[in-house]
């Protein structure tokens, strides 16, 4: 019955200062919120094991070449490994966007082309008949349990109907259940029965492997070392490995987003602790406001433990319906920027708010609660008649609390000094990513990505080529169209093939001397590159002369040029790219071209290869258009769609303005900046929040000093500089502190930042010139009031 009471009491405390009492609890559930928001995204996407029978002994395979960095594998290095013994079982897969029809019924899907024990090595059994194994050869498909319920409407009696995969017929033999899902958003699972290749630097396969039972990571990387030397030693320049990455699956799936997430998660962390230390400074001015009720109680009987446990009810109050506000914030903060699509995390479909989602927001609620209450108990500890002397009216008081309370505002600048550093290096690198040529123009054009048949043949390629061309043809006779071209890899899409390239007179690459380049390898129509903007540097482009029964032709962009023959010309050479396609004829340069950001704005050109659709089709089968007008998207589209109608009815496509492959690009570090930056400005209001609560209080306690010095002659100027100044003297404090730990943490930002460095001057200075600006706006007010005080008050 006394807790009741003690919570009655504080519920009624607490709705007397109900604008301070509302303040603490938005403060913390903001801070709260956030973390609980990041704590369900981080625990499904790097804690949560994969759904997977010992997911933890899978592991992803890749080569490292001289350089360090890593490839896919090649097929023949992919048989050594798999016959070697390092693993208990393996598998490889590649992947390829298909139009999947079931009759009328037609949508694009990302096909996984698998080969090895695929299926065995994940011990995932199907929800619906079988999976295929190693030796299968025939045209069969297991669907993905989305795939089902969409495109085959979740038929049970789908087992050895028909579905044409990319122009292909194959027979469902099963159907994953819905946990399975590897390659993530595969759509279905084909085996792979072509020839997988010989060459030992064609590097197209991703691979798996699955630790035997008691075998440790650290023996199969020994052993698979040893595998990569004795290949070396065999092959020698046929071979670009120099060891083998072996990686945990979980960790591989995460690898892309995790420096992100754990950045995040510490400004997350800031957040939280700024939040706390605001709401801790809310609690010591309410206990301020009742010094002397407390400190008359206490002289009425009333123990500590007593008057700690009605702190602590106050606490718990606010703690607790922060926590509470909190689990809503999270829900609707991962509704909009998760599950809403604003930003793209492996796993997403996990993410959610569970039962242990609301077990960390009451431990985290207590837990606030308790070290509120040790800060207020601390601040008031001392012997009781100082505390009623204190207290007394015309004295100034609260010394106690105001220490500690100017401590908790320093930290709390400081950490939010860090917050802004953070955000302004971030905003500084993703304005010099603007700034970056990515060498096409997007103005004025569209792109259409189409999702045509997979081809198999030289004549199915032929043909592929010839209806593409067909398209651009009756593309360009549109109003307002001023040039149509293709490619199968738009830039900044990340995707298309790369590899190496030999002088012409290699007729074998696959058992050919040191290559003599390396470079992206692009399919292109003519005019694409008039449609992209893209310039011409010397020769010329792809024209009539370019026949498919001609000498076959080439283009060059100037890294890869300047990278394979220095400064000399590369017009009339002839190099040998049959690697790429399968195409052994040579191809003649006859014209170099600008450099293009073929992977990402923040990694150099690589430097690319364009051979001729007429001439070298066969890694066209997913092609986009590009088409330069003169009239809006808009007005543009309803022409455009209806030539796609008539050319290409049965391929899926999807139309967007190129200068969406730039915000994709960035929309990574645009999300995380987003988010950092939101960060950082709800730590700047309430750090500023918790400083004019702070000058108010001190004002308010040096009510009848203020009076006193100026019936004894001090300017109302004089007045205002004292308080300006212990603000701008704490200000100043904290954002010392937080420059030296940002400069000293630097390091940590260095993957996420392009053209600036972590320790940037211009950035830090404008930080902390922000905050002391932020921190005398926020003392002006509790100065003003300081002035006001009437010199008679010192004689009340």
């Amino acid at each position: 019955m006394s807790w009741l009471q003690d919570v009655k009491f504080a519920a009624r405390s607490l709705r007397a200062h109900l604008g301070t009492s509302a303040f603490a609890v938005a403060t913390l559930a903001l801070g709260l919120g956030a973390a609980l928001a990041l704590y369900a995204v981080i625990q499904a996407v790097l804690l949560r094991a994969l759904p997977y029978a010992d997911a933890d002994r899978i592991v992803q395979v890749r080569e490292l070449a001289e350089d360090g960095h890593s490839m896919a594998l090649a097929w023949p290095n992919y048989a050594d490994l798999a016959a070697s013994g390092v693993f208990a079982a393996t598998a490889y897969h590649a992947s390829s966007h298909e139009p999947i029809a079931r009759g009328a019924a037609l949508r694009e899907g990302s096909v996984a082309w698998v080969g090895g024990d695929f299926f065995r090595l994940f011990a995932t059994a199907p929800q619906l008949g079988r999976s295929f194994d190693a030796q299968q050869r025939a045209a069969t498909v297991v669907s993905s349990h989305t795939l089902w319920q969409d495109l085959l409407q979740g038929r049970g009696d789908v087992i050895g109907q028909p579905l044409d995969v990319g122009g292909s017929a194959a027979t469902i033999i099963g159907v994953m259940p819905a946990s399975f899902d590897f390659p993530p958003g595969t759509a279905a699972w084909m085996p792979f029965s072509d020839a997988p290749g010989t060459s030992r630097s064609a590097h197209n396969w991703s691979v798996l492997g699955r630790l035997g039972e008691g075998a440790a990571l650290s023996q199969a990387r020994l052993a698979a070392h040893a595998l990569a030397t004795r290949l070396l030693s065999q092959y020698g320049s046929e071979v670009d490995l120099r060891d083998f990455e072996l990686t945990p699956l979980a960790d591989a799936i995460a690898a892309p987003v995790r420096r992100a997430l754990l950045l995040l998660a510490a400004g997350t962390l800031f957040l939280l602790l700024i939040a706390v230390t605001n709401a801790t400074n809310v609690l010591l001015a309410l206990g301020g406001a009742r010094a002397r009720e407390l400190a008359v109680r206490a002289a009425l009987g009333a123990d500590r433990l007593r008057l700690a446990r009605q702190c602590l009810a106050e606490g718990l109050l606010i703690t607790g319906s922060a926590a509470l506000l909190a689990l809503a914030l999270a829900w609707a903060a991962l509704r909009l920027f998760v599950h809403g699509g604003h930003i793209e995390l492996p796993r997403a479909s996990e993410i959610g708010l569970g039962a242990d989602a609301l077990g960390v927001a009451l431990a985290c609620a207590l837990l606030i609660a308790l070290v509120t209450t040790a800060a207020v108990l601390v601040a008031r500890r001392g012997p009781l008649m100082a505390e009623l002397r204190e207290s007394g009216r015309g004295h100034s008081s609260g010394k106690p609390q105001l220490r500690l309370r100017s401590g908790l505002l320093i930290g709390q600048i400081a950490l939010t000094t860090l917050l802004l550093a953070a955000a302004g290096l971030l905003g500084r690198s993703f304005l010099a990513l603007l700034a970056i040529d990515p060498g096409f123009d997007a103005a004025g054009a569209a792109s259409v990505q189409l999702s045509g048949p997979s081809t198999t043949t030289p004549q199915a390629a032929a043909a592929n080529a010839q209806r593409y061309q067909r398209l651009i043809d009756a593309v360009g006779t549109l109003p307002g169209v001023s040039a149509v071209g293709g490619v199968n890899a738009l830039p900044l899409s990340g995707s298309g093939a790369d590899g190496a390239f030999w002088d012409g007179s290699v007729s074998d690459p696959a058992h050919a001397p040191a290559p003599l380049g390396y470079a992206q390898f692009r399919v292109a129509s003519a005019d694409y590159f008039r449609a992209a903007g893209i310039r011409l540097l010397a020769g010329r482009g792809f024209d009539a002369r370019d026949r498919n029964d001609g000498e076959q032709v080439a283009l060059i962009s100037a890294a890869a040029a300047r990278a394979t023959w220095g400064d000399a010309d590369p017009l009339g050479r002839r190099i040998q790219y049959g690697n790429m396609d399968g195409d052994l004829h040579p191809l003649t340069i006859v014209g170099v071209v600008a450099d293009v950001r073929e992977q990402s704005l923040d990694r150099a050109p690589m430097g690319s290869v364009y051979v001729n659709l007429a001439q070298r089709p066969r890694a066209a089968a997913r092609f986009s258009l590009v088409v330069r007008s003169s009239l809006p998207l808009a007005s543009l589209l309803p022409s455009l769609e209806q030539a796609l109608a008539t050319d290409a009815a049965d391929i899926p496509y999807a139309i967007a303005p190129l200068a969406q492959m730039r915000r994709a690009a960035l929309a990574d570090r645009r999300a995380s900046l987003g988010l950092l930056g939101a960060f950082a400005l709800v730590a700047l209001s309430l750090a500023s929040g918790g400083l004019y609560g702070l000058m108010a209080f001190a004002v308010g306690q040096r009510h009848h000093e203020f009076a006193l010095r100026q019936a004894l002659g001090a300017t109302r100027g004089r007045v205002l500089r004292l308080v300006l100044d212990r603000g701008l003297l704490l200000a100043a404090g904290g954002v010392a502190a937080g420059i030296g730990v940002a400069v000293l943490g630097a390091r940590v930002l260095d993957g996420q930042l392009y053209g600036v460095t972590g320790s940037d001057p211009v950035t830090l200075v404008g930080v902390a010139l922000l905050l002391l600006a932020t921190t005398a706006i926020a003392c002006l007010l509790p100065a003003r009031r300081a002035c006001a005080v009437a010199p008679s008050d010192a004689l009340r």
